[in-house]
């Protein structure tokens, strides 16, 4: 594959402003129990929905093996259990565990950014790069045009 000049422009100056620090290296953002509560959704309309109580209910989440692509047709499972989170030794190695009957997940990592943050998972060949994501969606702004805070659902 050939690149055009404008592709290699962009990608040296990005590298540039990596090295000399005028660009931050990308790192998943913190985050922490409070983040959870609330739907987090997948690409197919599948949903986790979080309760601040440790509760969590899924809707058409994926089950996927090794070898499957994340958008391919994947098991689908529901039910309600618990989840936990677990901060690790930095945000890279942060995950949420999912205990629903009938449904077996490996734990979560966590992806995204600070303001749309993802839950994760590995899908395909090791090494693949594949990633089965489930996306907590901002929230609304209010009336006034101020980010709303999002409440817990119950």
């Amino acid at each position: 594959m050939l690149l055009t000049e404008w592709q290699t422009g962009t990608g040296l100056l990005g590298a540039l402003g990596l090295t000399a620090g005028l660009l931050p290296a990308y790192g998943p953002p913190a985050i922490e129990p409070k983040t959870m509560p609330g739907t987090w959704i997948d690409h197919t309309s599948g949903t986790l929905v979080f309760t601040s109580d440790g509760r969590v209910t899924a809707s058409g989440v994926g089950r996927h093996r090794p070898g499957d692509h994340p958008s391919g047709p994947s098991e689908r499972c529901s039910g309600s259990g618990t989840w936990s989170y677990e901060p690790g030794r930095d945000v890279w190695t942060q995950q949420v565990r999912l205990a629903v009957p009938g449904c077996t997940w490996p734990p979560w990592r966590v992806g995204g950014t600070a303001r749309e943050p993802r839950i994760q998972q590995k899908v395909g060949d090791p090494g693949s790069g594949r990633l089965y994501k489930l996306g907590k969606p901002p929230a609304a702004p209010d009336a006034g045009g101020r980010p709303a805070t999002s409440a817990s659902p119950r």
